[in-house]
């Protein structure tokens, strides 16, 4: 019985595209109504500016061609202190020119004689403090490392990992309240380059690979972490490379858990690469030489933005937006928002950064 169900739908599919392809089918229906939507995705020291327009997306990336530059009565509300704002054209949007600080309450209220009226709030989050250790600990070339990355990147050469560096994140977020945050990772080694015929040397910045371990993945909320957590081993572990992000929320880690991570550092290439030189028609001419410096310095620039719940929410459904399986059968993903009579995002966040490195002589 399945069976036929299958057959018919697809039978009822072709027809109805054949049936399209032969003539237009009309809508007799009324037209989507465009609403006025207000985009503000802003941080504690700044200036609050918001860009209206009329459409029916309202991605905090996505720019409108007919934004409001006149006919909006716009009033932004920090505390109760309620003021009217104006458009700047340097700025392309509305703003009262009120820096907004941690702990302020923000709301706008903005309304057009043909789109209706539109309002939104949110809070400034507090900043968390961040505390982190870390120490060097001999990288031992073990046959699982090697299996492991022969499984993540067939490019990378691990035997020039020459040590890793771990490093413990401990967050402090707020026992008595719920917080959410973003926390980039950018591990880079930064080098020097010495050209032969060149006086100055080239500074060469590296990106670095660096490991996820299961608990930390469980902390951050992965539910791949799951069962890998029970029997941790190489393989369990998660590889990233470059700038990486996490989003998660403080439910896992309210008990002061700490997040680990482990940079794999590598050894500069202290060997000699030959370059040719090439006239117009492409024939080598004379080589070059460049010779890597044995000298590396090895840094670890750590982000935490801690998010408004709105910021959150919001951040997390485009990114399953962005991700979403652009097929006839992937699941809707709705985007959500916190403007009322309209659309759009009125968020805010604070931010801090931290940067660790040492320098090795090879």
């Amino acid at each position: 019985m399945k069976y036929r169900n299958i057959i018919l739908t697809a039978s009822l599919a072709t027809a109805l595209f054949v049936s399209a392809c032969v003539e237009d089918i009309e809508y007799d229906g009324p037209d989507s109504k465009s609403m006025l939507v207000v985009n503000c995705i802003t941080k504690d020291g700044d200036v609050p500016v918001f860009h209206l327009s009329r459409s029916r997306s309202f991605l905090d990336y996505y720019k409108s061609n007919d934004d409001f530059r006149n006919g909006i009565n716009m009033e932004v509300t920090i505390n109760g202190n309620a003021r009217k704002a104006a458009y700047y054209d340097e700025l392309g949007g509305y703003t009262d020119n009120r820096t907004i600080s941690q702990g302020d309450v923000i709301s706008v209220r903005a309304a057009h004689p043909d789109y209706g009226q539109i309002t939104a709030t949110d809070t400034v989050p507090y900043a968390q403090d961040m505390l982190m250790s870390s120490y060097i600990k001999k990288y031992v070339h073990a046959k699982t490392i090697s299996e492991a990355f022969d499984d993540y990147s067939s490019d990378f050469d691990d035997s020039k990992v020459d040590s890793s560096l771990v490093v413990e994140i401990d967050i402090q977020g707020r026992p008595d309240a719920d917080d959410f945050y973003i926390l980039k990772l950018e591990p880079v080694a930064i080098y020097t380059q010495q050209w032969e015929f060149e006086t100055e040397p080239d500074t060469i910045p590296m990106s670095l690979h660096f490991k996820v371990p299961a608990a930390t993945k469980m902390l951050l909320g992965q539910s791949d972490a799951t069962t890998a957590i029970l029997e941790e081993t190489e393989e369990d572990s998660q590889f990233e490379w470059g700038s990486t992000s996490f989003v998660f929320s403080d439910q896992y880690i309210k008990d002061g858990s700490k997040l680990t991570f482990e940079i794999l550092l590598e050894r500069p290439d202290t060997t000699n690469n030959i370059y040719y030189y090439y006239n117009d028609e492409d024939i080598p001419v004379s080589p070059m030489s460049a010779e890597y410096s044995d000298t590396v310095q090895y840094q670890l620039n750590v982000k935490l933005y801690v998010l408004s719940s709105s910021y959150y929410y919001y951040h997390k459904s485009v990114i399953d937006y962005d991700n979403a399986d652009m097929t006839f059968m992937s699941e809707p993903v709705t985007i959500l928002h916190n403007v009322k009579g309209g659309a759009g995002i009125l968020a805010t966040y604070v931010s801090k950064e931290y940067t660790i490195g040492f320098t090795r002589r090879f």
